[in-house]
């Protein structure tokens, strides 16, 4: 073995075959290309609890990826387009510098599916250190009207309303959407969402969640209120919600906080 090294070694042969072999390298450059990956996802929007909708519920098949560098951008470089499920698209062997990567959600029948294309900034990677962006589309850049299911669990304090303090009985919703309630809107056990129909407090544990359908896609507040066996207020809270699209959406724990301590009473006297 070692007498054969040092022969190819002899005839210079480092990036391809024999002689009667073709190369490895088809261009008769062996240096690693360099890397750059664009990301995408769709309503990915924590500060509503809510991890992101998927292709399928957009009916998004393919996706595009222009880019252009950032001191010419009107002039698209490289362009790729993808299934949409792949969630991302490479770029190789890219000049060094500073880019605008463009994404456009294409349907089924490969048209654009937003008001306008969502844009970010990145630069491009290297053979040693490749550059991944992530680019979020935002629920209000679609062109479609979407409908969706609002998944949920309710906590107190952390705890079921059996276990909560006090306990709670009774729970009432207030679901509100584009500033106003869904007036037809009501959950899986017919509980109506505007704040008018208390119904007996559903465990945390329950084997299914609560859910409402064909809600309009978008952000929404949800007001919790939990009352006691008296038919006090001993839980109230509003929270930001999401409605996703279509039915394929997370579940989430809206966790209503425990209500502040009582008053302490009279104020002590004066020194």
């Amino acid at each position: 073995m070692k007498t054969t090294w040092l022969a190819l070694a002899a005839f210079g042969v480092s990036c391809g075959g024999g002689m009667d072999e073709p190369p490895l390298c088809p261009t008769g450059d062996c240096t690693p290309p360099t890397r750059t990956v664009v990301k995408w996802t769709f309503n990915v929007h924590p500060e509503m609890l809510f991890p992101g909708d998927t292709c399928q519920d957009l009916e998004a098949r393919n996706v595009r990826v222009d880019l252009a560098s950032v001191a010419d951008p009107a002039t698209i470089v490289e362009t790729k387009e993808v299934e949409c499920n792949q969630a991302q698209a490479s770029f190789l062997a890219l000049a060094p510098g500073d880019y605008i990567a463009t994404i456009t959600p294409l349907d089924r029948f490969t048209v654009p599916m937003l008001k306008t294309p969502v844009m970010a900034t990145l630069t491009a990677g290297t053979a040693d250190v490749p550059t991944t962006a992530v680019i979020n589309v935002p629920w209000d850049s679609w062109l479609g009207a979407y409908t969706g299911t609002f998944l949920f669990r309710l906590a107190w304090a952390g705890a079921s309303c059996e276990a909560a303090v006090p306990t709670v009985v009774t729970q009432t919703l207030t679901l509100m959407v584009d500033g106003g309630t869904v007036a037809t809107a009501t959950t899986d056990v017919g509980q109506k969402l505007d704040g008018s129909d208390p119904k007996p407090c559903r465990k945390l544990g329950e084997s299914f969640a609560q859910f409402a359908e064909g809600l309009p896609f978008g952000p929404a507040t949800l007001t919790v209120i939990g009352k006691d066996a008296l038919g006090e207020v001993a839980f109230d809270n509003t929270f930001d919600a999401f409605i996703g699209a279509a039915k394929n959406n997370p579940t989430i724990t809206f966790d209503v906080p425990a209500p502040p301590p009582p008053d302490a009473g009279v104020d002590a006297p004066m020194d």
